[in-house]
């Protein structure tokens, strides 16, 4: 009988960006990684951006800190805010842990034929993006960036399930019943609510529990 051993995954480094210090980024790497060495899974495409902002005046100080890694395929994006580098680290590197964990479950479940959805495990304990961190604004706005984005075609299941490993509040995708746009996003008597482009009968053998709404969305 043959024994058995551990084998620890080597992960790519942390693409830290952002105007902090040598110390801080060698920080943000460690944690990161500490957290990535937890699951069996290859790590691809890992960044890290931290972003100060405030202050001045009245606006409290606050570092935005947003994690980006693929896993299987699957897109996995965390952000937070706190007062101070390490702080902003530290609740990211928890946010992501908690994403990792419940993909791991989702795959083993894929394996077994049972899947299901956990509402609410992904409502993250931190603040992501505060009111006022840009600070007063001085002139008219303006848009800076634009992007083009193929949406994918899901069901309104794996729809919620990628916007919750990607920690947004709404997510925009192809709802594959009826080949119109839709949009799942937080809100509702359960949480999650389901718009769609195209009128159409509640969906059927949903486990997210999807508060439909009534009135379809713009296209």
């Amino acid at each position: 009988m043959s024994a058995r051993r551990n084998v620890t995954r080597e992960h790519p480094a942390v693409a830290v960006s952002g105007p902090v210090t040598a110390e801080e980024s060698a920080y943000a790497q460690r944690v990161i990684g500490d957290v990535l060495a937890t699951v069996d899974h290859a790590a691809e495409h890992l960044r890290a951006r931290l972003s100060p902002y405030g202050g001045y005046d009245t606006t409290a100080f606050t570092v935005v800190a947003q994690v980006n890694v693929a896993v299987r395929a699957r897109m996995i994006r965390v952000q937070t805010a706190a007062p101070t580098v390490r702080e902003s680290i530290d609740q990211a590197a928890a946010g992501l842990l908690l994403r990792l964990h419940r993909l791991d479950q989702h795959l083993a479940a894929e394996r077994s034929g049972d899947v299901g959805f956990v509402a609410g495990e992904w409502c993250s304990p931190y603040p992501q993006s505060p009111i006022g961190l840009a600070g007063p604004r001085t002139a008219a706005g303006r848009i800076v960036r634009m992007k083009d984005y193929h949406l994918a075609v899901q069901t309104p299941d794996s729809a919620a399930f990628a916007m919750d490993l990607r920690d947004y509040p709404f997510h925009l995708f192809v709802d594959d019943a009826t080949g119109g746009d839709a949009l799942v996003h937080r809100d509702g008597a359960t949480g999650y609510s389901l718009h769609r482009s195209v009128p159409a009968p509640a969906p059927a053998g949903l486990t997210v529990p999807l508060t439909i709404q009534r009135w379809p969305a713009v296209p």
